[in-house]
This record gives C-alpha cells, structure tokens and sequence, in this order.
C-alpha cells in the first residue's frame, strides 16, 4: 500500500508543478515585451460634415502590454504639390519618434489617397489635424496627456494651428513657412498667447522657410521656442543626410518634452 500511497503522492505533485509551469508561461507571454505594431486606420476628421480620413498608427516596442506611451501625429507637406504621408521626411519621423519609445500617427489629408474630401484651402485641414491628434488620444497603448503634434512644410503650419485650439504638449516643426501669405499660412495672429513648447528646424537654403522669419515670430509673439538651422538644406531636404538630422532633432525634442519629463 505504501509503495502505491507515494507513487500516486508523486504523480499529484508532478501535475501540480507541471500546471504551475504552465501558468509561469502564460504569465510570462502575458506581461512580456510587445512588439511593435503598425495599424491602417480611418477616422474622422472634427468640424461641421467631417470627411474620413486615412492613417497609419505605429505603436514602439513596450515591455509589457500594460505599458502605455507618449504620442506625436505627424503631418504631411501641402497636397495640391505632391504631399502625402508617404514624404520621405514624415517617414524618416516617423521611425525616429519609434526609437524613441514614441507612438506616432501619419495620415493623409482630405483629398488625399483614400481620404475623402477635397483641398480645404488650408483652413479646413486643422480639423483633419485635430481629428488625427483624437484618433492618437483615442488609442489604448498611448498616453491620452501626453501627445505632440510634428508637420513638414504645409504639415507645420497645420500643426501649429492645431496646437492653439488643443493644447499638446509639444511641436516639432520642420521647413514652417513663413515666406507663404496663401492657403492660410499667412495669417499668424493664432500665435498670440500660445504657450506649447516649439522646435522649428529648417534650412539655411530654404527659401520658403527663412531662419530670420522664424527667429522673428518667436521674438514678437513670445513663443517659447527654439530654431535649429541644417546647414546647406534647402525646403525639399533632398539628401537623406539632412533629413537624418532633421528627424533626429525633431526625436530628441519629442522625448525631452514628452518622456523626459515624466
């Protein structure tokens, strides 16, 4: 009897640790690493009769799903040139706010791709702006109080617009222009009282986007920002080794802003 008594005595506690382990296991891939993930989404647009709008939502490796992350909506250059948010400096964003442990949200304009809608004469795409930075807010992984907003050329100017009508914790900015007094981007008087903390990077050859017109505007509205020149760039940032920089910039400003400060 006793020979039997340990045997089935041996046979509990070997089931018991077996299920324990699997346990461990499933625990383990539960509250593991999360790699990241690339979403293709539609959303909405804010304002009256809002089109649908295309985007991308790329989530940054986490260490566990519990983990949630700092967001930046980045914004492409103007539609009626050619912008998309397939711009190799959106993308070069893009990947560098991901190293940096950063969510980001790329779309496309109305009218733009699968967007619907039509050119809005640069007023109406700071809704498609405000709509993207709801979509970012909106998603489980991202950390609702700490989004920024990111835009090449026209895409800046969107984005800074945007940021005096919901206020983000940072924007950064590249080739912003200053030279343009149509499709909206003249008028800077929403730049009045704005307080966001604001990263402009251009080129010293663009002729779009003036370093003393930029040096300016902070000065006469008290902006809280800085301006970093690309030595030799000009607005179409042409060689991958300006938009490298440029995307670097843009990366180190985002997580001194968005992460650094936690």
């Amino acid at each position: 009897m006793w020979p039997r008594l340990k045997l089935m005595i041996a046979i509990v506690v070997t089931c018991t640790c077996l299920a324990l382990l699997q346990v461990d296991n499933a625990n383990a891939e539960e509250n593991g690493p999360v790699p990241e993930s690339i979403d293709l989404i539609t959303f909405r647009a804010t304002g009256e009769n809002p089109p649908s709008l295309q985007g991308e939502v790329c989530i940054p490796l986490r260490p566990n799903a519990d983990t949630t992350v700092p967001g930046v909506v980045i914004c492409h250059p103007h539609p009626l040139y050619g912008g998309t948010m397939d711009n190799p400096m959106v993308i070069r964003m893009r990947d560098q706010l991901l190293e940096m442990g950063i969510a980001t949200l790329r779309f496309n304009f109305r009218g733009v791709g699968e967007s619907e809608g039509q050119f809005g004469g640069g007023v109406a795409e700071v809704d498609d702006v405000l709509g993207a930075l709801a979509a970012l807010r909106a998603r489980p992984e991202v950390k609702a109080d700490r989004c920024g907003l990111a835009g090449y050329s026209f895409g800046s100017s969107m984005a800074l617009e945007a940021s005096a009508r919901d206020q983000v914790m940072a924007c950064g900015l590249v080739a912003f222009p200053t030279e343009i007094a149509e499709d909206g981007m003249g008028d800077f008087n929403y730049l009045q009282g704005l307080t966001v903390p604001i990263l402009f990077v251009t080129g010293t050859e663009d002729i779009y986007s003036h370093i003393e017109a930029l040096t300016g505007l902070v000065t006469r509205y008290q902006l809280k920002a800085d301006v970093i020149p690309i030595e030799g760039a000009d607005h179409f940032f042409t060689d991958a080794g300006w938009r490298e920089v440029t995307a670097r910039a843009i990366g180190d400003f985002m997580a001194a802003k968005l992460v650094g400060e936690l």
